[in-house]
C-alpha cells in the first residue's frame, strides 16, 4: 500500500496552526514586491531619477547655433552640470540670455569660461563673451536647483531661436 503524502498546500494544525490560503497570498505578495523593488533599482541605475542614461539629453534650437546638454531629471540641492555649445556665424560677441525659471530656481555655482560682461535683471541673466569667428565654443555651467518641481527655462543666443528646457527637480 502506498504511503500517504500530505498535501503541502492545505492548512494544518500540527506542529503549528497555519492557513495555507493566506500563506500562498503572502508568498505571491512577496514575489511581486521583490520584482517591483528590482524594477525600481534598475530604473535608478539607468538614471530615471537623476544623472543617467534615461535622464541625459541634448536640446538644440532650430538652426543648430545653440545646443544644451543637460539632465531632464535633477535632485534639489545637488550640483548639476550643463554644457552649452555655441556656433558662431559672425564676428560678433556671443550674447547668451538665461531666463524664465532658470534664474528664479537655480543658483549658479560655476561658469567656465568666465564671461566678458554680465548683466542680471529680475528674471534673466545676460552673459557676453568675446567673438570667436567661425568656431564652436563650449561653455560649462554648474547649477544647484533650490526647490523641487517642474521648471521651464530658456537659454537664448542673441539673434537666434531660444532653447527651451523642461526639467523635473526631485526632492
Amino acid at each position: 500500500m502506498a504511503k500517504r503524502v500530505p498535501d503541502e498546500y492545505t492548512g494544518r494544525t500540527y506542529p503549528v496552526q497555519e492557513d495555507m490560503k493566506w500563506q500562498c497570498r503572502e508568498w505571491s505578495l512577496e514575489k511581486w514586491g521583490s520584482r517591483g523593488l528590482l524594477a525600481l533599482v534598475l530604473l535608478a541605475l539607468l538614471g530615471a531619477f537623476s544623472d543617467g542614461w534615461l535622464s541625459q539629453t541634448t536640446t538644440s534650437n532650430a538652426e543648430g547655433s545653440l545646443s544644451v546638454e543637460h539632465q531632464r531629471i535633477m535632485r534639489a540641492k545637488s550640483d548639476e552640470s550643463f554644457t552649452l555649445r555655441v556656433k558662431f556665424a559672425t564676428g560678433q560677441p556671443a550674447v547668451l540670455t538665461l531666463g524664465q525659471d532658470f534664474m528664479d530656481n537655480f543658483v549658479i555655482q560655476s561658469l567656465q569660461p568666465q564671461p566678458l560682461l554680465t548683466h542680471a535683471s529680475r528674471h534673466e541673466m545676460i552673459l557676453t563673451w568675446p567673438a570667436n569667428m567661425g568656431k564652436e565654443q563650449a561653455l560649462w555651467l554648474t547649477v544647484q536647483p533650490q526647490t523641487a518641481g517642474h521648471f521651464t527655462s530658456t537659454i537664448r543666443l542673441k539673434g537666434a531661436e531660444p532653447v527651451t528646457l523642461s526639467q523635473w527637480v526631485l526632492p
